[in-house]
């Protein structure tokens, strides 16, 4: 396995629909590959009870996510599922960027601002990668959700609508994982980054 080489660092953001194990592949990847931090993205969203503010998410009250958009501290944010806010405040990724590969669990919205952003930010532009995990099927996919915890018929049925529709640009991204196992998801995103390092060292020699 590559080790850290800070002319190939990259910033490897996971999109794709609820459930379909983005925060672990981001969590595994950061245990188990030297070099590799989690960007830790805001939300106003409560924490569920096996999440901690900080480690997980900045847990942010409506009033704190307003402040630090007022301040221009977001790379990016956006409403999800027309209920909370998510973001990325942007000294999680700038500053840490040139010493360390960096991974991030975003929603599709995220992306596209994020994209959007790297293009007047040319260490983030040359650094981005995206890679979209998708379910091998809506059946998984509910099974999934369900699995997560208790969930109303209403939610379910918003969610799998949200995932049809973050379905439908999984082909502009970098990489696609067609979930599987979740050994077999692990190796297809080791695969990936290694390419994509290779391009970033390629681009920056």
């Amino acid at each position: 396995m590559a080790t850290l080489d800070s002319t190939s660092t990259v910033l490897l953001i996971l999109a794709g629909p609820a459930g379909v194990g983005k925060s672990t592949l981001c969590d595994r990847l950061v245990a188990e590959v030297v070099g590799f931090e989690r960007v830790v993205t805001a939300t106003t969203r409560p924490a569920r009870a096996n999440e901690v503010n900080g480690r997980d998410y900045h847990f942010l009250t409506e009033e704190e996510f307003d402040a630090r958009l007022a301040n221009g501290e977001f790379l990016e944010w956006a409403w999800v599922h027309r209920k909370y806010r998510y973001g990325t405040l942007k000294s999680a990724i700038l500053g840490r960027l040139p010493q360390t590969n960096l991974t991030a669990n975003v929603d599709v919205q995220g992306v596209r601002n994020i994209r959007a952003a790297a293009e007047t930010l040319p260490l983030l532009k040359t650094r981005l990668v995206t890679i979209f995990v998708a379910p091998d099927s809506f059946d998984v996919l509910r099974e999934r959700l369900q699995g997560r915890g208790p969930v109303s018929a209403e939610e379910l049925a918003r969610r799998l609508q949200s995932a049809e529709l973050e379905m439908a640009e999984r082909n502009s991204y970098d990489y696609v994982i067609h979930s599987g196992s979740k050994e077999q998801d692990f190796r297809a995103l080791l695969a990936f980054w290694e390419q994509a390092r290779r391009k970033v060292a390629g681009s920056t020699a």
